[in-house]
């Protein structure tokens, strides 16, 4: 991971430049690009991630609940929205949160060529480093999506990808504040990558139930780190 940040800062150095970066070019060495759902570990640390944003609305109140609770997170964002919201992009950044890159658009990878998936990837680090300076490290496929294109366009982007081991759905309209948070409660262990989304139709019941799941796990003896604090939990960066 430490030479891979540097082949990464290189890289960055040619896309200010406005040069292409071929595929090749990261062909040695490359990380795993089998997907990281959760770490084992004895201590009782977990991650928070949020997906889609960032959003003009939901991101902020969820930035400000951690804020008020000094839970650090990790950010999957779009490319896209990154363009549109620059300003929350610094603010997300500057709160010391860590940031992911989620692709540019939320595609369908299941309908894209390894090319078109390796492109969206690459547009989705060029908006994230205009935005706040970061060369994202870890990558997070819309949807999850797992196929032979996606892995090789990852492997090709030089990232690590990272699922997640408990998904509360809070992205459905028919969940509430109490269901998001008690189908993480009662599923929660050390080392557990929980998914969350800051950007959808209509994310307050994610922003309700984070303050309830903060409190519960802090009392439980539960410590939150971004996914760059879980794998160092593990040894795996």
């Amino acid at each position: 991971m430490r030479y891979r940040a540097i082949i990464l800062t290189l890289a960055a150095c040619l896309l200010c430049l406005g040069q292409s970066i071929p595929a090749g070019a990261l062909s040695q060495p490359l990380p795993s690009y089998e997907p990281i759902h959760r770490i084992d570990t004895p201590h009782k640390v977990v991650a928070l991630t949020f997906d889609d944003g960032p959003d003009p609305t939901y991101t902020p109140m969820i930035l400000e609940v951690l804020h008020r609770n000094r839970v650090p997170a990790t950010f999957f964002v779009l490319g896209s929205q990154a363009d549109k919201y620059p300003k929350i992009m610094a603010w997300i950044h500057k709160a010391g949160h860590e940031i992911g890159n989620h692709g540019y658009h939320h595609n369908d990878l299941n309908k894209l060529t390894e090319q078109e998936i390796y492109e969206e990837i690459k547009l989705g680090e060029k908006s994230i480093l205009k935005s706040t300076g970061v060369l994202a490290e870890y990558y997070r496929p819309p949807g999850g999506v797992m196929t032979h294109d996606v892995m090789s366009a990852v492997q090709s982007s030089g990232y690590d990808i990272i699922h997640w081991s408990i998904d509360p759905r809070d992205w459905s309209l028919a969940r509430t504040a109490s269901h998001i948070a008690k189908s993480v409660k009662t599923s929660i262990s050390p080392g557990d990558i929980i998914l969350f989304h800051d950007g959808g139709l209509n994310q307050r019941q994610t922003v309700a139930a984070l303050q309830e799941l903060i409190t519960d796990l802090r009392s439980q003896g539960y410590r939150f780190v971004t996914i760059s604090q879980l794998l160092d939990e593990s040894g795996k960066k």
